[in-house]
């Protein structure tokens, strides 16, 4: 079986695509595939013809439908996995929809206002184009996947997308960790785009409930983003900076150590996070998350995680409370999410289902 894996990445750039696919890849040729990659962005189109002729199966891993048409064309059979969210515009006040009513609410959300100038009409006219190809592309693939249920359900396909999840692989499994190995005062950790969707300030004022409690503990932002002065300033507002660091950017060891030392990890995100993937990373390493019901946040976290309503300040607070009032039982939650992803997130079995997708005889979309 020789498999050629497609995405629109540059060798280095940090992607939970190239994530994705790098940990999938040794698994799939230590049973037996014949795995090539290319970049569609950064590759030339004679070798696209080149790799795509070299091929049995194509797997796509982003809306390409230039890509796509050659494919179909050469006689290939194209296995897509959605990573990123479909629908830009009504995604953020997620409803679930069927196929055509979401492309009409798609279409009336993107509409420009009487007044807009010239070119934001424009804009709207790209915005259009690309959903255009992007359900084009939808159109020629032959077998449908996404990173969660939660996204595989917002494409509101008139065919089923089967969930294949993003790996995480598991060290250290007999290690266990306990509340005494912990740096103290106890930590929480945010990791991310600094951005009004990530929710960081819901976690600054649920720190100020906290801290008004007297209870002793440090939150590390670790990321960066168009909000970060904000973010600070409402942190000395709020008179929280003796408990709130901003480490910036680090690298992902670094950011796996911080991790590993914290109690729990935050994510408080306002918008449907398809499949955060830093929580897999948080699991990995027994650390337990306190996640938004949001998108595919507690899909992924688990049913080991803390869970709060949307910009539900007290409801973080609560969830960052009973972690300080009895660390232990996070130390435990932690094992436990752990123990969840090691079996359904493991590389080994991610890439057994991609091969089981491969080997179909007769893939075709297939309908609910």
């Amino acid at each position: 079986m020789k498999i050629l894996i497609q995405h629109r990445h540059y060798e280095n750039e940090i992607s939970g695509v190239l994530t994705y696919i790098h940990s999938v890849i040794p698994e799939l040729e230590s049973r037996g595939a014949k795995i090539k990659t290319i970049s569609t962005r950064q590759e030339q189109l004679q070798k696209w013809l080149n790799l795509i002729l070299w091929a049995d199966v194509i797997h796509m891993n982003s809306n390409d439908l230039l890509f796509a048409i050659i494919c179909k064309t050469l006689g290939k059979k194209i296995i897509i996995k959605y990573h990123y969210i479909f629908y830009q515009s009504t995604h953020k006040n997620y409803e679930k929809m069927t196929f055509i009513p979401r492309i009409k609410a798609e279409f009336k959300k993107t509409l420009p206002k009487a007044n807009y100038p010239l070119k934001w009409k424009l804009h709207t006219a790209i915005k259009w184009a690309k959903l255009a190809a992007r359900i084009s592309t939808a159109f020629l693939a032959d077998y449908h996947t996404a990173c969660s249920d939660f996204l595989g359900e917002s494409c509101a396909f008139p065919w089923q997308v089967h969930t294949l999840y993003n790996p995480i692989a598991v060290k250290h499994q007999n290690i266990l960790k306990t509340p005494d190995q912990l740096s103290q005062p106890y930590k929480f950790v945010f990791v991310g785009r600094l951005d009004r969707d990530k929710g960081v300030d819901i976690l600054l004022k649920a720190t100020k409930i906290l801290q008004t409690e007297n209870h002793q503990f440090q939150i590390l932002i670790i990321g960066d983003g168009a909000q970060t002065n904000e973010l600070k300033t409402l942190a000395s507002e709020l008179d929280i900076l003796n408990s709130v660091h901003f480490l910036g950017k680090l690298t992902n060891s670094e950011v796996i150590y911080k991790i590993e030392d914290a109690l729990a990890l935050v994510v408080p995100s306002r918008w449907q996070e398809p499949a955060g993937y830093v929580v897999l990373e948080a699991s990995s390493v027994q650390t337990c998350s306190i996640v938004s019901k949001m998108g595919g946040l507690p899909e992924v976290a688990g049913p080991h995680s803390w869970f709060f309503e949307n910009e539900d300040v007290e409801g973080l607070a609560s969830c960052m409370r009973e972690c300080l009032n009895n660390p232990g039982s996070a130390i435990e939650r932690g094992l436990l999410s752990r123990a969840y992803v090691s079996v359904r997130f493991s590389p080994q079995t991610v890439a057994q289902q991609l091969l089981d997708i491969f080997y179909q005889g007769n893939i075709q979309k297939t309908k609910p």
